[in-house]
């Protein structure tokens, strides 16, 4: 990112230099403008951008499509593991730069913030959409960034941040400042926002429904609550019961927020386009003979049939699972044929929805606040477990005589019960997954074998390039945070 700070320095310098002799010299009047184009930034352009951020692939995309399609996290959850070509599953990435989302979705959002703060542009820029509302969708979706980003890496450069070349070498903030932070930015937004008035433009997450954006404001700030429940449980106590007051909570599947792609190769599906070509990623053991073990029905509807195998171990009535069969996580899984794949539906559907927040998830985590006792409306932890249950398996197809049969099964006894639930609930949510696992430190999964280091990891390290433009502030944030590496607790994680 430092290294794009220097260019712009260059590219600033040469960019005033000839404004200045062109004034002081000839007056072209417009000639050099773009007739055909805007002089300003459209913001309802930046905010298409900032929500999809252009070709949807795993190099290059930043935005919402690539947090809940995020392959690492799933491979560290044991979801799913590689075919032929292990890497993340034996967790050999060692650093991962975050420079994209700088310069892409959080410049975008900036700038949208930026252009209808300021009473010259917001003139022109309200022809996008009301400016409050314009404001509000971009510091909701800012929270979610930078949430999703502090849960992988811990500090960030956040105040500091964005000063380009008045302060190409920011400080990291602490991940504790970095969540309060985003809570005041999600109480800005939820003041802002006005459902009677006009929503932004280009908004293709939920064309300018206002409404829809509290609720995915309130599910974000429950989930960021209950993240930090171990390490600052009186502010968690008091944003979750705020969510929850809300009445604007996800708890029916009539009510999920999901992505819809679309059918063209930059729109479409990431799981499309992964297995256009390629057959890389097959359901792992652990997550096949979980299902198997507590008789789980979702066994069928996560997975297919392997096509050239079948198991040595059943457990359900007849055999019927006979054909699902989980690779070892790490291996080189030569043959994938003989494993199962992701659902059909999921990987050859070039516009099948992905969930960002549903019942399932939400009512599990109103399970364990009840727990805590937190206010969570009237109802128990059991109820609420069971809600969540529901929830999940009729999200995938799972049929109510099943799904009483496994509630009746697997009684609610306490939080690792669950731990486990919202592991299954969050299948192919690989980013939560690792969250919540990280946080609650279960279901136990063991790391692979055929990792250099069996440890699963718990972080995401710094690029190298951190340490080597930034290097006062990269051994600061060190010296508060811990080694920069892949088992270095985050400030929330300390089970």
């Amino acid at each position: 990112m430092n290294n794009l700070y220097k260019n712009l320095k260059v590219l600033a310098s040469i960019t005033i230099l000839a404004t200045y002799v062109s004034c002081e010299t000839i007056d072209y009047e417009g000639t050099n403008d773009d007739p055909s184009g805007p002089l300003t930034p459209v913001t309802s352009q930046l905010l298409t951008n900032a929500i999809a951020n252009g070709a949807n692939s795993d190099a290059n995309q930043r935005g919402i499509p690539y947090i809940i399609n995020d392959v690492t996290p799933m491979l560290y959850m044991q979801q799913i593991t590689q075919g032929q070509y292990p890497g993340a599953s034996r967790y050999n990435v060692l650093t991962f730069n975050y420079d994209d989302w700088y310069t892409g979705p959080l410049q975008n959002l900036n700038e949208i913030i930026s252009i209808n703060e300021d009473p010259e542009t917001a003139v022109s820029a309200i022809s996008y959409g009301d400016n409050n509302n314009q404001i509000a969708v971009a510091k909701i979706l800012k929270a979610y960034y930078l949430q999703y980003m502090t849960d992988y890496w811990g500090a960030l450069p956040l105040s500091e941040a964005f000063m380009g070349i008045d302060n190409p070498q920011p400080v990291f903030d602490t991940q504790e400042s970095i969540y309060n932070f985003l809570f005041a930015e999600i109480e800005e937004a939820l003041e802002l926002a006005d459902t009677d008035a006009p929503g932004p433009d280009g908004d293709i997450l939920f064309s300018g429904n206002m409404q829809q954006w509290l609720v995915f404001a309130n599910n974000l700030k429950l989930t960021m609550a209950l993240r930090i429940s171990h390490v600052s449980p009186t502010l968690a106590k008091s944003k979750f019961e705020e969510a929850v007051a809300s009445g604007m909570l996800i708890t029916s599947n009539e009510d999920n927020i999901e992505y819809h792609y679309g059918t063209d190769d930059i729109s479409d599906s990431p799981w499309s386009d992964r297995f256009k070509t390629r057959e890389d990623y097959i359901l792992s053991r652990t997550m096949v003979e979980s299902l198997r073990e507590n008789l789980d029905p979702r066994l069928f509807e996560f997975a297919e049939p392997a096509r050239d195998s079948i198991s040595p171990v059943t457990n359900f009535p007849g055999g019927i699972d006979a054909g699902y069969v989980g690779a070892p996580n790490g291996r080189v899984n030569g043959n994938v044929p003989s494993y199962s794949f992701i659902k059909s539906e999921i990987i050859y559907t070039v516009d099948f929805p992905t969930p960002i927040y549903t019942a399932g998830q939400i009512n599990l985590s109103l399970a364990e606040a009840a727990l805590n006792g937190w206010n969570v409306g009237g109802s128990s932890a059991e109820t609420l477990y069971e809600t969540g249950i529901t929830a999940s398996m009729e999200y995938w197809g799972v049929s109510d005589e099943d799904i009483t049969a496994y509630i009746e099964e697997h009684p609610f006894v306490g939080i690792n019960d669950i731990a486990y639930e919202k592991w299954v609930a969050l299948y192919l949510n690989g980013s939560e997954a690792w969250a919540e696992w990280r946080r609650l430190d279960w279901p136990i999964l063991i790391p692979s074998e055929e990792a250099n280091d069996k440890r699963i990891p718990v972080r995401n390290a710094y690029d190298a390039s951190i340490s080597d433009n930034n290097s006062v502030n990269y051994e600061a944030m060190v010296s508060f945070q811990g080694l920069d590496n892949l088992h270095t607790k985050l400030w929330w994680d300390v089970n």
